[in-house]
């Protein structure tokens, strides 16, 4: 039992490790589409009795060897596609359920082996279902908490989606810094003439300069501004209340929130996602204050979920020639706790990319993928603390 308990304490703070170390990962973008890499190496058993040929691989031996390269591209997957911290601890807190199963969600492309004396050695390039590892992943979580009997409160979510518009970006001149020496020195010139009995001796004086060149240069600096519109997000909306709602967490609209519990308007948070990407203080406290103040709403509200979509400038793909784009995810989710807020999930910044024949279908494809995304993070992120 405490040897379990250590290799989970070590895999906990391995895993913390490379994400202090590596923060970066948290930006990766993965695709349903993503293949990983692995490579495995097995021992072949010696045959028993007299043997003087190179060992025959069994089925069981190849099959051993696939197996331990399929944990290896588990491995890879969560690395860099399991960015949210609750997930990683929910992983950790079921490691041996979901390593038993990698046979259900992760799908061998193709494999190459070689064989050196008694050694097997596989590689694989594999893909991995996100959706069946999350289904395995949060499967008791559901489960645990129906047992508690309590009735779940009801979540309101709002989503801003934000489209660039333009953007404007400098490029800065290289900027070179020049040092220059200068020396200075005096030459000498002898010229002698004797008459027999009186040397003369004339000296004259010539200078000359030494000028050295030298400096540093600055590498380029670049610099982008964009400007951000609104985007229709009602359908957004739509689409992530109801996965929150298949998921067992029912949704309120946020307009219908509004006029009900005395919230400010949709108008006036649109105006701020607009020009700050962020509600203004003012603004979340009046939200806040909205549910504990009223008896009605503080009975049946217990989250609310706020998240912002930032879709990037369409560009074309130099590939397949269609236009690409990628969006960018932020969402915070509060619980009421006796009247107060309580920020239980961070979620992103969560990178996607979606691509379409035409700019407008390529902003459109990446919302529905965002939205999507921001949906299931949420859910994923609640089932992980038992909410």
């Amino acid at each position: 039992m405490l040897n379990k308990l250590g290799d989970v304490s070590m895999l906990r703070v391995l895993f913390l490790v490379s994400i202090l170390i590596y923060p970066f990962k948290t930006f990766a973008i993965c695709n349903s589409d993503d293949t990983f890499d692995a490579t495995a190496t097995v021992e072949i058993p010696k045959p028993k009795g007299f043997f003087s040929g190179t060992p025959k691989v069994s089925p069981e031996t190849i099959a051993e060897g696939i197996s331990i390269a399929k944990q290896n591209v588990l491995q890879k997957y969560i690395g860099k596609c399991i960015t949210e911290r609750s997930k990683l601890d929910q992983y950790l807190k079921v490691k041996n359920k979901v390593d038993s199963q990698v046979n259900n969600f992760i799908n061998v492309i193709k494999s190459k082996q070689t064989q050196d004396k008694l050694t097997l050695n596989i590689k694989i390039r594999a893909s991995v279902n996100g959706s069946l590892f999350d289904s395995i992943l949060f499967s008791g979580a559901k489960a645990a908490n129906e047992g508690t009997g309590k009735k779940r409160k009801r979540m309101v979510s709002f989503f801003i989606a934000r489209k660039a518009t333009s953007t404007d970006t400098k490029v800065y001149d290289n900027k070179v810094t020049k040092i220059v020496k200068g020396e200075k020195g005096v030459a000498a010139e002898k010229t002698a003439t004797t008459d027999g009995t009186t040397t003369v001796l004339n000296k004259e004086e010539s200078g000359f300069k030494k000028v050295t060149k030298g400096g540093s240069t600055e590498i380029k600096q670049r610099s982008s501004e964009r400007e951000w519109t609104i985007m229709p997000s009602s359908d957004l909306n739509s689409n992530i209340s109801k996965t929150l709602s298949n998921n067992g967490f029912k949704g309120i609209r946020y307009p219908s929130f509004a006029k009900r519990c005395g919230a400010p308007s949709t108008d006036i948070i649109e105006e701020e996602f607009t020009a700050l990407d962020k509600l203004s203080d003012d603004t979340e406290a009046e939200i806040f204050d909205s549910i504990a103040e009223s008896d009605r709403c503080n009975k049946i509200i217990g989250f609310v979920a706020i998240g912002t979509i930032n879709v990037n400038t369409a560009l074309v793909d130099k590939v397949s020639g269609n236009f690409t784009v990628s969006a960018s995810i932020r969402v915070d989710v509060s619980q009421i706790v006796d009247g107060f807020p309580e920020v239980i999930a961070a979620i992103g910044p969560i990178q996607v990319r979606s691509q379409g024949l035409e700019d407008n279908e390529a902003e459109k494809n990446a919302l529905v993928k965002a939205g999507e995304k921001a949906a299931q993070e949420i859910v994923n992120s609640l089932k992980a603390q038992g909410l």
